[in-house]
Parts: C-alpha cells; sequence; structure tokens
C-alpha cells in the first residue's frame, strides 16, 4: 500500500472552504484518511458540482444527511431492507419455515417475495429516473444517498439509465464493512464486488482499519492510501 501525504490549506478548516479541492485530485480507487472527523467532507461531497453516489453504512446516517438537504438529495428508500443486523436472503427465511410448510407453500412464499421486491426495485428506479431529470433539466448535479446493503439496485439502474459512469462514489465510514461482516458477511462482501466493477471509488473514514489488516484483503492492499 503506497501512502501519499495530502496537506490542506491553511485557510481551510472545512473541506467546502478549499478553494479549487475536487474529488478528480485522487486515483480512481483510493483510500482517504481524512483524520479528523467533522471536517465536512461527507458535506462538501453532497454540495460539490460532481454527480456523487454516497454510500452509507446506516440508514440512520443517511437519512440525517438527507434531512439537511432534501431539495438536492436523492435517499434510497428501500424496504427490502428490514434488519441491518443480519442478512435477510429469501432462501434463509424459507429454510426456517421448510419444518412446518409444504413445497407449494415455500414456493408461493418465494413468489411473493420476488413479486415484492421487483416492485420496489420498480418504484426506486422510477424515482431516481424522475429526480436525475429534473437535476439535469435544471443544471444541477447529482446526488444520492444509499446505504451498502442497497447500493447494488443503485448500481443497476444507473447501469440501465446509461449514466452510472458519470458518478464518483464515496463510501463513507468504509471500515464498517469490515466491522459489519462479522455478522453480515455476505452482504458485505456482495457490496465489495460491486465496487470492484465502479470505475470511481472513494473509501473515505477518519478512523480506518489498521494497515496491517488492510494488507491483507486483496479489496484494499493495491489501493493508493
Amino acid at each position: 500500500m503506497e501512502k501519499f501525504t495530502i496537506n490542506v490549506p491553511y485557510y481551510a478548516r472545512y473541506m467546502s472552504e478549499w478553494r479549487g479541492f475536487n474529488l478528480s485530485m485522487f486515483p480512481d480507487k483510493c483510500i482517504i484518511n481524512k483524520q479528523l472527523p467533522g471536517c465536512g467532507f461527507t458535506e462538501y461531497f453532497l454540495t460539490s458540482n460532481e454527480n456523487v453516489i454516497g454510500a452509507v453504512p446506516r440508514k440512520m446516517l443517511g437519512k440525517n444527511k438527507y434531512e439537511q438537504h432534501e431539495e438536492d438529495v436523492y435517499l434510497v428508500r428501500n424496504e427490502m431492507e428490514k434488519d441491518l443486523s443480519i442478512d435477510k436472503d429469501i432462501s434463509k427465511d424459507v429454510k426456517d419455515y421448510s419444518k412446518t410448510l409444504t413445497e407449494d407453500e415455500i414456493k408461493k412464499l418465494e413468489d411473493e417475495k420476488r413479486e415484492q421486491n421487483n416492485k420496489i426495485y420498480t418504484r426506486i428506479y422510477y424515482e431516481i429516473e424522475s429526480y436525475i431529470k429534473n437535476r439535469r433539466e435544471n443544471y444541477k448535479p447529482y446526488k444520492i444517498l444509499v446505504t451498502y446493503d442497497s447500493y447494488r439496485i443503485v448500481y443497476q439502474i444507473l447501469k440501465d439509465l446509461g449514466i452510472f459512469h458519470e458518478f464518483f462514489v464515496v463510501v463513507d465510514e468504509f471500515q464498517s464493512i469490515l466491522h459489519d461482516s462479522r455478522f453480515k458477511s455476505s452482504t458485505e462482501n456482495q457490496f465489495l464486488g460491486y465496487l470492484r466493477k465502479s470505475q470511481r471509488v472513494i473509501f473515505l473514514s477518519a478512523t480506518p482499519m489498521l494497515d496491517d489488516y488492510l494488507e491483507m484483503l486483496s479489496d484494499f492492499k493495491d489501493l493508493p492510501y
């Protein structure tokens, strides 16, 4: 892992005060240790002129940021996430009931769950499409907030709309990927899988994992830091 030091101008207490700063200053994929909590990095990427997908580890964090910028930010509300503390998996849910349900009842449950998820996906698709159209007509940048768990939905929708390449992806508090892997490893691995397909990704944190741990993980060990 190759490390670089970026010196902040003396006059800038918050990132938005840094004249000339932009996300293009960094490699397409990198780790940024902002060191100081509360330095306004999240505020910066939600108010800058760049198109940004802000991936956050918790619904509450996304909701709090959205409430500060309701007119400019689209927040993905995904009812497919019922509980962030566990993996929600159709096959796992069905397995729990398999001892008491018939095959036909299990299939019916799977079909109902699939139909529900399709409806949610369609709703989010049209909401994002409408949001993008409105922002484009008003010559404003796109700002999307989404939890790690739902990133795959945003990725697919923006790919289908043909504009995913226009976005920076900022993974806020990225150390949470590793912390949460203790109890929902498949979800976090899926998230990392989609990030590998993303062209421009910034892993951001004021408290990143120790270098020794990052060096052990293929997704992080070769990233500029």
